[in-house]
């Protein structure tokens, strides 16, 4: 996760209501705790808080697993005013000392998680997120500061996660472009540092399995500000769409939509990554040339589904907390929610199998690695050996009027059903 959509949390009585629901740690031999790891302070109440919410609401609707209590002890892992890596593996370290905590949700930051995978690797303590999309966490890349395998060395891999690694969402935008749009020639340009690469391989092998070509692909320095020699370029390699790679708001990729009118005076598809949708500098930057902009998210918002079990869990949500609003805005809540959900399951299936007995915290990782199709409100899940969620959600969003709104989500698995 980069830059979390805003969510507005209006009082601290709030924070004091959910803290009394919450309650102390206990010292009870019956119970369960399942702990969560986000940064709750510091001026991140807006986005921490809510996903905190879903937790709760999920522990406290499951309430006990075949006798024994479930308790949720959630940790903040705040320094100052940021999500801290060095409170993080200290929160780790003092959920590892209980051994009632049976798996950890969060943290919502990749930083935050790479520093605390090796210390919960080494405990066997099971960690699900819902927001992590850094590549290196899960799979392997010359420039991360240690591989995936480094980062799990003492024990068998215990970290899962059920949103999307970034370069996905290249696969995501070609699977759109073919199926939705119908395009079959596509330029591209990187100004992402690393993971771009990545993005656009993805992209350009899900565009020619739809039976489309990218026909242009350029490095482009950060920032870059003219976009006019690419966008001529493009042009006479018969482009449809122009798909922007950027992982920073302050590359102002969207400048480059607004240079395309005049080059395609025809008009072409201007196709880009999630920070595109995050960023509202983008709008600005394209000018007039905004309306029809498409961009991903690496997750999804259940606000906006039809199926009955999420309208139940989105329902649920705001009973329980009604003075959390804008709900919708914060896509994670819900992913929250879900790996809650998959680790009460888990556990519940490791204390079947350990004959009604307290599982440990090995057997409890064993039965998350085994899930297979759990289904929650924001997908179906089970995990590959790395980790990833085998079929992934993302969500595609349109500028409309002016604005960004909600379109579609997609499947964003490697072979479809």
């Amino acid at each position: 996760m980069k830059k979390p959509m805003a969510v507005l949390w209006l009082t601290a009585f709030a924070l004091l209501a959910m803290a009394c629901q919450t309650g102390p740690p206990s010292t009870g031999g019956n119970e369960i705790v399942i702990a969560s790891e986000l940064a709750t302070s510091g001026g991140n109440e807006d986005f921490g808080i809510p996903v905190q919410q879903a937790i709760e609401l999920a522990i406290r609707q499951q309430g006990s697993i075949a006798g024994f209590k479930l308790v949720f002890r959630p940790f903040d892992d705040t320094l100052g005013s940021a999500p801290s890596a060095t409170k993080g593996v200290q929160n780790v370290r003092t959920m590892i000392s209980d051994s009632r905590v049976l798996g950890l949700i969060g943290p919502a930051t990749s930083k935050t998680a790479y520093a605390e995978i090796p210390v919960a690797n080494e405990a066997n303590l099971v960690m699900l997120n819902p927001s992590n999309t850094n590549r290196c966490i899960t799979l392997p890349a010359p420039y991360c500061s240690a591989q995936p395998a480094d980062l799990r060395a003492k024990g068998p891999s215990n970290y899962f996660r059920i949103v999307p690694p970034e370069s996905v969402q290249g696969r995501a935008m070609a699977r759109f472009a073919t199926g939705t749009l119908k395009l079959q020639r596509v330029a591209a340009f990187n100004e992402w540092v690393d993971e771009g690469e990545f993005v656009i391989d993805s992209f350009k092998d899900e565009l020619t399995r739809g039976g489309g070509a990218l026909v242009l692909r350029s490095t482009l320095p950060s920032g870059t500000l003219d976009f006019t020699r690419f966008l001529a370029d493009a042009r006479a390699n018969g482009a449809q769409a122009i798909y922007a790679v950027s992982g920073d708001s302050s590359d102002h990729v969207c400048v480059a939509a607004a240079q395309a009118k005049s080059v395609f005076p025809q008009g072409v598809y201007f196709l880009g990554t999630d920070v595109v949708v995050d960023d509202a500098v983008c709008l600005k930057d394209a000018l007039n040339a905004a309306n029809g902009m498409v961009g991903t998210l690496t997750d999804v918002d259940v606000t906006q589904s039809k199926d009955e079990a999420a309208k139940t869990a989105v329902q649920a949500y705001r009973n329980a907390f009604p003075k959390t609003s804008n709900v919708g805005l914060n896509t994670y809540i819900f992913a929250a929610y879900d790996c809650a959900r998959l680790l009460i399951d888990a556990i519940s299936r490791a204390v079947e199998a350990n004959a009604g007995r307290l599982p440990t915290r090995l057997q409890v990782l064993q039965a998350v690695a085994h899930t297979q199709g759990f289904k929650g409100v924001t997908g179906t899940y089970s995990f590959d050996a790395n980790g990833d969620a085998i079929s992934p959600l993302m969500s595609i969003s349109k500028v409309q009027n002016g604005g960004w709104v909600y379109l579609q989500q997609l499947d964003a698995s490697a072979n479809p059903g």
